[in-house]
């Protein structure tokens, strides 16, 4: 199973812990790309040795140090240059790989991610899941639909959780077209930028996946509860990625959650055992 994260060296604790929850629920080898522009090698030489233990030695990790392509898109202290870079994996990956998938670091992986790795694409560029709120949905379309001008905008797509198919990726119009958006956007346009160009560019070419399954966003327990009598039970033992959208985080003091203690447990395991 080939995996595709990338951040920059403040993200690099959660990306231990999603990757320590990573191990434990998949016994198979896999390969890590890691794609950034600034970790330092120390750094690097660090995650790799953190990988070889936390793993049995089932996973490597392949350092992908790349040039900001993006220092001039549209970017938020929130939201880095790096968020971009999954777009154009491709370039930096080899080519042999058809196929990849990337995670983002504010994750935990609660179940096999194999089902998810060996879906067909249908010849679609992308798999991805839609957060299914009322509100976040119609409001992300139809400002999309507004900054664009595209009215065949029909979901709102999470990018956290991105099974990307490299050989679509490898086309020639595809830079072509991450390019053109990035520089005739107006902001209202990029304001979440790599998945608004997601949501814009191949609105038509990605195929939907399960929320549920591999893309729960762990601020909806009692929501999807109510919708879908989707309990904690369920989430234990059907759900693959529990993904911690949003910009409060399980890792700083300000995070109040139904899955903060699991996380809390993850992370002691992760990092902090880890740094004794």
């Amino acid at each position: 199973m080939n995996i595709l994260v990338s951040c920059d060296t403040n993200y690099l604790n959660p990306l231990k812990t999603m990757l320590y929850s990573l191990f434990l629920t998949n016994d198979n080898y896999i390969n890590i790309y890691i794609l950034h522009s600034s970790i330092s090698d120390e750094n690097i030489k660090e995650l790799e040795n953190y990988i070889k233990d936390k793993s049995n030695v089932k996973a490597r990790l392949i350092n992908l140090k790349v040039v900001d392509e993006f220092k001039k898109a549209h970017t938020t202290f929130y939201y880095t240059s790096e968020m971009y870079f999954r777009l154009i994996a491709y370039k930096y990956l080899p080519e042999d790989l058809d196929r990849i998938l990337y995670l983002d670091p504010d994750t935990l992986i609660l179940n096999s991610l194999m089902d998810l790795y060996e879906s067909d694409f249908e010849e679609n560029y992308y798999m991805a899941a839609i957060h299914t709120i009322p509100t976040v949905q119609s409001a992300n379309k139809a400002r999309l639909i507004l900054t664009s001008e595209k009215s065949d905008i029909v979901n709102y797509y999470n990018s956290g959780i991105l099974m990307i198919n490299l050989k679509k990726a490898r086309e020639k119009s595809y830079d072509d077209k991450i390019i053109n958006y990035i520089e005739h956007s107006p902001k209202a346009g990029l304001m979440m930028p790599d998945q608004d160009l997601l949501n814009v560019v191949f609105r038509n070419k990605i195929k939907e996946i399960s929320e549920l399954k591999f893309n729960y966003d762990a601020r909806r327990y009692s929501t999807y509860k109510v919708k879908y009598g989707y309990e904690l039970e369920d989430v234990m033992l059907d759900t693959a990625i529990l993904h911690f959208c949003g910009k409060r985080k399980p890792w700083k003091g300000n995070y109040v959650g139904k899955f903060n203690s699991l996380y809390q447990f993850m992370w002691k395991q992760a990092v902090v055992k880890d740094n004794k």
